[in-house]
């Protein structure tokens, strides 16, 4: 599943592009879950990194889009960002705000094919993301995507993977906070999980890859929108 925002006040754009992106999605074998904002101040206000691939249309009311484009990079600073625009000359200005492309209106679809296979092939580079942590026996290597959960236990991080779990030092609050761990949720105070390890979730609890994870009361709610989001539900 890729996450994918359309910020655009034009609907005739917006219906054009979410066409051309399900037809390249329907050749290509991809799940893509579209979102379509009309303006840039909707699309902020409530944004939490849940996107992979942000396409904004540059001349909108109230707020345009470079101007949006920082205020985006200061909240998530991997999102895959394309400039779909009439103004080549502004849409180059993308470096500024680490813009992977741009896309010109009217947007045709063999152009666009392009853009996507290269975007699609840098997200997944993105997925293939690792991290080293510290362990007693020394420096380990992990895949992002192969740890189910991260949890707290006397003081100290414990990973868990497929291949076995991994204590190291360190802080859930800060990695909670790396653009790595943008698909992952806090249930409760003492766990980070990752969604696409989510097999079920009950009331008060989520099973990770076979193992009982709890969600506090006050973590409910955003649990679950969070996991709505990020699976594709409703």
């Amino acid at each position: 599943m890729l996450r994918v925002a359309i910020v655009e006040d034009m609907q005739n754009h917006a219906l054009k592009l979410t066409e051309f992106l399900n037809k390249y999605a329907g050749e290509k074998g991809e799940n893509l879950q579209i979102t379509h904002f009309q303006n840039a101040l909707n699309f902020l206000e409530p944004y939490t990194a849940a996107y992979d691939i942000v396409f904004m249309d540059i001349k909108m009311p109230h707020m345009d889009g470079m101007e949006a484009a920082r205020l985006l990079r200061e909240k998530d600073e991997s999102v895959v960002l394309v400039f779909v625009t009439t103004m080549a000359q502004y849409a180059i200005r993308g470096y500024e705000v680490n813009a992977f492309d741009f896309i010109l209106k009217p947007v045709e679809y063999d152009a666009l094919v392009m853009k996507m296979n290269r975007i699609m092939k840098k997200i997944m580079n993105n997925r293939d993301r690792i991290m080293q942590i510290t362990t007693r026996e020394g420096i380990v290597v992990l895949k992002v995507r192969d740890i189910s959960y991260v949890e707290v236990y006397n003081h100290l991080l414990i990973f868990h993977t497929e291949s076995g779990n991994y204590e190291a030092n360190g802080q859930l609050s800060a990695l909670e906070k790396e653009n790595e761990f943008a698909d992952f949720i806090r249930p409760s105070p003492s766990h980070l999980v990752n969604c696409s390890h989510v097999l079920k979730i009950g009331q008060y609890e989520l099973n990770v890859a076979g193992d009982s994870v709890p969600i506090s009361r006050r973590k409910r709610k955003e649990t679950l929108e969070k996991l709505a989001r990020v699976l594709g539900g409703k």
